[in-house]
């Protein structure tokens, strides 16, 4: 059955409700009643929307990244700031985004679904797999300017040294919350800027 213009805005406002409930309490502890609660719709209807609530989790990651990296893309991709500068630019946005809207006690959605599910569900990992691998991908490009305009060592793979600060930026949200401090991210960004030399 084809879907109308309605079928999609219901299906938005569930995913925009449960999406929440995912990114702050987790997989596990977001039941399907607790999503179609906070989006105020009968509890049949969610399975009219979603084969079931691993479907659900794909769809709201795939929403979570098309949500919150453009921003941090326009960063990356602002061609009036050198490559390198777009790099650090790009970092501190993001733990200004931490810290100062989410008071450093979300971290990022996607890694924290990775981590508590990524052996548990295929689907719900590759759709993680799939957005960080297209990020990535847009900071390796800026990475590999900076090395061509001499601005970082080119003696490393740039998706090599992207791949590092990506995993440390994870691991560094990780501690963020386990200690319920943002030390970590502070340092994470002030470590970036002394790799990010020439």
């Amino acid at each position: 059955m084809p879907k109308t213009k309605k079928h999609e805005v219901k299906m938005d406002h569930l995913i925009e409700r449960g999406m929440m409930l995912l990114w702050s309490k987790g997989y596990n502890a977001t039941s399907v009643n607790d999503i179609v609660q906070a989006a105020d719709v009968p509890k049949g209807s969610f399975y009219f929307y979603f084969d079931s609530k691993e479907d659900f989790a794909v769809k709201a990651i795939d929403k979570y990244f098309n949500q919150m990296f453009p921003p941090a893309l326009e960063i990356l991709q602002n061609n009036g700031v050198g490559p390198k500068q777009r790099l650090i630019n790009f970092y501190e946005f993001r733990a200004h985004i931490l810290k100062e809207e989410f008071n450093c006690k979300m971290g990022c959605m996607g890694c924290n679904l990775a981590n508590e599910m990524g052996e548990h569900s295929e689907p719900i990992r590759k759709a993680i797999e799939n957005k960080t691998e297209k990020v990535k991908g847009h900071i390796t490009e800026v990475v590999e300017l900076a090395q061509e305009y001499g601005e970082i060592d080119n003696s490393i793979a740039a998706l090599d040294l992207v791949n590092f600060m990506e995993d440390a930026g994870r691991g560094a949200m990780v501690s963020m919350k386990e200690m319920n401090d943002c030390y970590p991210i502070d340092n994470f960004t002030m470590m970036i800027k002394h790799l990010l030399r020439a």
